[in-house]
């Protein structure tokens, strides 16, 4: 059995919760009694395989899927009763963007800065994510990288105190991935809890304070990525170790 390696996190700071966290999806059980925490103004990766669990677990954490047991706490409420002010803080970026491919990315930001009505203007989003030149497109003429950051400006749109982000900076080139990571820190700067899950180390690795690796459903390391990090080692000779 492997061992799980546990930071203590102060619960004034506490942004997410998880404890005991069970998925399953008829006889397969995805997530396994999973538990960590992610705190205000830092960024906590959620890392592991193929098939470890990271989206299921994300999903639950938004709200987006019913745990089979466990509890769920956001912003210091339970998800499943958690209000219309609470979920409006909370900015969600889907892996596959969940998007209409006719949607247009001026309107429909719009449409979810106003739905969330935290003030955020959307043409300043534009401009956030790089897209203020595409605002008349759809979503089916966007590229890969484009649709990315058109996922990630819809998140933007709650100006969040907890977002998720699945797969930011999947298929986004150079200049996109070091927009991502400044609106990443932007984010973290002004107290916001950034959750994301990735396959890509070496992006966790820059960006990532606080680490939790999946693998098969149950947490295997959670910890600072510094202290992971010990001894010069990289953090995908970290997670590769401990998910053989």
């Amino acid at each position: 059995m492997s061992t799980v390696f546990v930071v203590s996190t102060p619960i004034n700071n506490t942004a997410l919760a998880v404890r005991d966290l069970v998925i399953r999806y008829g006889d397969i059980t995805a997530v396994r009694s999973a538990s960590f925490e992610a705190r205000h103004g830092e960024v906590t990766a959620i890392l592991g395989r193929n098939g470890a669990g990271k989206t299921s677990t994300l999903e639950a954490c938004e709200g987006l899927r019913k745990a089979t047991s466990g509890s769920l706490r956001v912003l210091g409420k339970d998800i499943a009763e958690i209000d219309n002010a609470s979920r409006a803080r909370i900015g969600v970026m889907l892996q596959d963007g969940g998007i209409a491919p006719s949607a247009r990315v001026f309107p429909l930001v719009r449409h979810y800065c106003r739905l969330y009505d935290r003030g955020v203007e959307p043409r300043r989003v534009l401009e956030q994510v790089g897209l203020q030149h595409r605002a008349s497109s759809t979503w089916r003429r966007l590229s890969g990288g484009e649709r990315q950051r058109f996922s990630l400006a819809l998140a933007l749109a709650a100006d969040p105190d907890i977002a998720f982000l699945d797969e930011p900076t999947a298929g986004v080139d150079l200049d996109g991935r070091d927009m991502i990571r400044g609106i990443i820190a932007e984010l973290t700067a002004k107290g916001c809890c950034v959750v994301l899950a990735t396959h890509d180390l070496d992006e966790a690795e820059r960006v990532a304070r606080h680490a939790v690796v999946l693998h098969q459903g149950e947490v295997v390391l959670d910890d600072t990525v510094e202290n992971l990090r010990s001894g010069q080692r990289r953090l995908e000779d970290v997670v590769r170790e401990v998910t053989r």
